[in-house]
């Protein structure tokens, strides 16, 4: 599956568990489930189990048996995943729409976060793979 063609992730549990992988970059389900926010951590050793595996069956992680335990690790970038979710939900629209949306994000930027050079260099990274 291309990197922009990733199944979207559904349910906060799943955004949460993805949100774990992406800090770490590599975790069995207790260490997943420790990580989790409180709210997430009451839910049950095999519930983290079983929505980590679906995670990989859909693509969006990898699974290695090390020893006994399985471990997880994202198989797309956080910033990859959501600019490939960007991108698909915007693909019907005008292109018209898809600036006013540019537009709008970016001025919903801290002036910290709205390093037009840093954007510049990253547009050409992306551009150039």
């Amino acid at each position: 599956m291309a990197k922009d063609q990733k199944s979207p992730l559904q349910g906060d549990l799943q955004v949460a568990l993805m949100r774990v992988l992406w800090d770490r970059g590599r975790a069995n389900v207790q260490e997943a489930r420790q990580s989790l926010q409180p709210r997430f951590r009451k839910g049950a050793y095999t519930t983290i189990q079983t929505v980590l595996n679906r995670l990989a069956e859909r693509g969006l992680i990898r699974r290695e048996r090390v020893g006994k335990a399985f471990y997880y690790e994202p198989k797309i970038s956080e910033a990859d995943y959501y600019s490939g979710s960007l991108r698909r939900t915007l693909a019907p629209a005008s292109e018209e729409a898809r600036r006013a949306v540019l537009a709008q994000l970016l001025g919903e930027l801290d002036p910290g976060e709205l390093d037009i050079e840093a954007i510049a260099r990253e547009i050409e990274r992306r551009r150039e793979t």
